[in-house]
């Protein structure tokens, strides 16, 4: 939604920063380079935090914050309250754009029967789906929509999604840089709760990333969100779900705040297992894999001491993630991005410029749920009546 090639001309977009900083390591697909995108895109979100403190506060760049009368008297817990006090300000102003619900069409939708959306699954009733019209019932969404079509010549579109801005009062760089902030947010909040070994809040955050999948096509995130937030909403016996909640994560390294997902501990397992088994196998040759794979594990780990390779040489330098940040922070600065400029739009036409990311995020949903949505415990086959 935020991330094209096409929109290097476009100043204030992701592809545009990722040149200006020569992030190079940034290339390809995301699940090829996963942690470099990862880096670029919180540093345009603490370039873009800066800037929603600075508006917060009204102060400039160079002057300094003001602080309480009495803030060196304050004790460390209430210092942190007035630090969260201004926070909580700017995610309302701007991430929930104070008075407006950012799931107003999600509730629309949940709270009506008669919406557009649940029109196949209203009459869902033991497994089976009743005909609108005749007391018929179909055990799938394509019978039933060919019945209506050609025995009572009834069709039900899509509900019209709602086009970008084009008015004269759009601002497509504004709305943008809000709805980046939004998503890049909703990531930074699952990546810091994985780091935190947080289950309840790596949980709940798959509701919000729904939306976003359905509207992307990803199906098979779709899917899974589908699955973990039925399993940790009843479906499960009390034990088992805070089990299933709880141990979501893996700590390989030690100490605080290093755990990883479970899942993507996994995917490193089958990355390394395909490297170490490449080819064709037979039965034998994968149990004699098998024996060797702790050994390649600790040469791997241990690689620089075996071979005797010294201490790096050279003049080397990693970018600096401040400098970044800062530079940024000047260039988001330059633009006014915070400052509505009307007919400022942006050239690259596949990036969304939607100031809620979760609009006309919900067409097809309803149906998604109710088709995948396990009746049993782990059972990863979808409900074939629906």
């Amino acid at each position: 939604m935020t991330f094209s090639t096409k929109s290097a001309q476009d100043r204030g977009t992701v592809y545009y920063y990722r040149n200006l900083l020569n992030a190079r390591d940034v290339k390809g697909k995301v699940k090829n380079a996963y942690r470099p995108h990862k880096m670029l895109y919180y540093s345009i979100l603490d370039a873009v935090c800066l800037l929603f403190f600075l508006d917060e506060l009204e102060i400039d760049v160079d002057s300094e914050i003001p602080l309480p009368s009495n803030f060196s008297n304050l004790t460390d817990d209430e210092k942190i309250q007035w630090l969260n006090e201004v926070c909580s300000r700017i995610l309302r102003k701007y991430f929930f754009d104070e008075s407006s619900d950012l799931f107003e069409q999600l509730r629309d939708i949940a709270g009506n029967p008669d919406h557009p959306e649940n029109y196949w699954v209203q009459n869902f009733e033991d497994g089976r789906i009743r005909c609108h019209f005749c007391p018929k019932t179909y055990a799938y969404v394509g019978s039933l929509k060919a019945h209506e079509s050609s025995v009572h010549n009834v069709t039900v579109g899509k509900q019209s999604q709602l086009s970008k801005k084009t008015d004269d009062d759009a601002d497509q760089l504004q709305d943008y840089i809000f709805m980046l902030f939004k998503l890049v947010m909703l990531h930074k909040n699952l990546d810091s709760a994985v780091d935190m070994g947080d289950g309840e809040r790596s949980v709940r955050s798959a509701k919000y990333e729904l939306p976003i999948y359905n509207k992307t096509n990803k199906t098979k995130y779709s899917i899974g969100s589908i699955h973990l937030t039925a399993l940790t909403s009843g479906l499960l016996p009390a034990g088992q779900e805070e089990r299933l909640i709880a141990n979501r994560f893996i700590n390989l390294q030690g100490g605080r705040n290093n755990n990883i997902a479970l899942d993507e501990f996994v995917e490193m397992l089958n990355r390394d297992s395909k490297v170490a088994c490449s080819g064709h196998q037979t039965a034998d040759s994968i149990v004699q894999h098998s024996k060797e794979y702790p050994h390649i594990i600790n040469i791997a780990k241990h690689y620089d001491i075996v071979s005797g390779i010294k201490g790096k040489k050279g003049f080397h330098h990693l970018p600096s993630y401040r400098q970044d940040v800062k530079s940024i922070r000047k260039d988001l600065l330059e633009l006014h991005v915070l400052e509505h400029t009307p007919k400022r739009s942006l050239h690259c036409r596949d990036l969304h410029s939607e100031r809620n990311p979760f609009n006309n995020a919900y067409q097809g949903l309803s149906t998604m749920i109710y088709r995948h949505r396990p009746m049993f415990p782990f059972r990863r086959l979808r409900d074939p009546h629906i």
